[in-house]
């Protein structure tokens, strides 16, 4: 995985989202937060990402139609994490349609989905090529956020 990726954080509103873009960021990653879809679309236009991070269930704009639009109107081929709500986890493919590099986590302890996140770039990067649509299944996302709550 790139030793410094940068990252667009889409309308970072909730706690979990802000502790995650800490994170990366105390990783020495460079994030650059925007407050919706519109302000995402222009950037990613003009510049390349690693990395886009939005909500799955946001009021600001509609998540299946905005993975559709920044896999359309990336510069690169960014990886796109879409975080869900504990327990309120929509089927994969009704979220991304099965689109490449699209990783969905819910939301647990920070590190847990860090790791995700570094994960899904190892497995990209190790083959050079994208990665179908990822989801965590329920049994091992318990226990990895067990572990990484321990």
């Amino acid at each position: 995985m790139r030793d410094n990726m940068k990252v667009l954080d889409i309308a970072p509103h909730r706690n979990k989202r802000q502790e995650f873009a800490d994170k990366f960021r105390s990783e020495g990653h460079d994030i650059v937060s925007v407050p919706g879809r519109r302000e995402a679309l222009k950037l990613l236009a003009e510049q390349s990402f690693d990395l886009a991070v939005l909500d799955a269930a946001s009021d600001l704009y509609d998540t299946k139609e905005l993975v559709q639009e920044l896999r359309e109107g990336a510069q690169n081929d960014p990886m796109i994490a879409v975080f869900v709500a504990p327990r309120n986890r929509p089927p994969r493919q009704r979220l991304t349609g099965r689109t490449k590099n699209v990783v969905v986590l819910q939301d647990g302890s920070v590190d847990h989905m860090t790791r995700m996140i570094h994960l899904a770039f190892t497995i990209r990067d190790k083959d050079g090529d994208t990665l179908d649509a990822v989801e965590v299944p329920l049994e091992e996302e318990d226990e990895a956020l067990e572990s990484s709550q321990a």
